[in-house]
């Protein structure tokens, strides 16, 4: 049996500062079960995740066909969302007030920052392939040159229309025997979050009390990392 390896993009920087932004119920869920919340593939909104280009499709199917590789398209398909797991991060640490309203709201929601080398160092504790890609935006009509090798490589790639999310994106192949039964979600462990969280940003229209409130729910759970308002809250003087 090979040992799990942790792989990240050659183009992505490990002192890069990522952020999540998240609802409140998710930093209850972070603090709560110490572990890394994530989504199978096919869990998410967008039609096109996973999706493959029509030369990848045709060019799996003629394999198929030649009796080369024994799956069609529509099960690679298939298999590429639900036996992967997805964690989506974005690259920069400014705000974005496109991603505040999209992912809780200005006013009642979170930022998470971390780092791309304090992703790895928690990956490499999770004992599992994990794989950080820096996402490419495409016009999926129109991609002729790829390199697809795992079921999960499909996910490297999203609409272009998604461009301003600037996503990197932990992956976690479960590709087993019995990938058709995965659980919809997934969550890996985070014994430290102090090791993880750089800091946690309160959204740029929150009140005072929802600020404390973050502070107190960061405290009571053990997160040590610095709690602080977003700086489009701040009136320049």
């Amino acid at each position: 049996m090979t040992e799990p390896y942790v792989t990240a993009d050659s183009d992505i920087k490990q002192s890069s500062i990522l952020r999540r932004y998240i609802d409140l119920p998710k930093l209850l869920d972070l603090l709560h079960f110490k572990s890394l919340y994530l989504r199978r593939a096919d869990g998410f909104s967008d039609r096109l995740e996973g999706a493959l280009f029509p030369a990848l499709r045709a060019s799996i199917n003629r394999a198929y066909a030649e009796g080369t590789i024994p799956y069609d398209s529509d099960h690679f398909y298939r298999r590429a969302r639900i036996g992967t797991y997805v964690s989506c991060w974005t690259i920069g640490a400014k705000d974005s007030m496109a991603l505040w309203q999209l992912y809780g709201g200005v006013t009642y929601s979170i930022a998470l920052t971390t780092t791309v080398d304090r992703l790895i160092r928690a990956a490499r504790s999770w004992n599992r392939d994990v794989h950080l890609y820096r996402v490419k935006y495409v016009d999926h009509t129109r991609m002729k040159d790829y390199v697809i090798g795992r079921y999960s490589d499909v996910l490297q790639f999203k609409h272009e229309a998604y461009r301003h999310e600037k996503e990197l994106r932990v992956v976690v192949p479960a590709q087993g025997p019995n990938w058709e039964s995965n659980p919809i979600n997934l969550r890996l462990s985070l014994p430290d979050l102090d090791k993880l969280v750089r800091s946690v940003v309160v959204a740029p229209e929150s009140d005072q009390e929802f600020y404390e409130a973050v502070k107190m729910l960061c405290s009571k759970y053990g997160l040590h990392s610095p709690v602080r308002r977003s700086k489009l809250s701040l009136v320049p003087v």
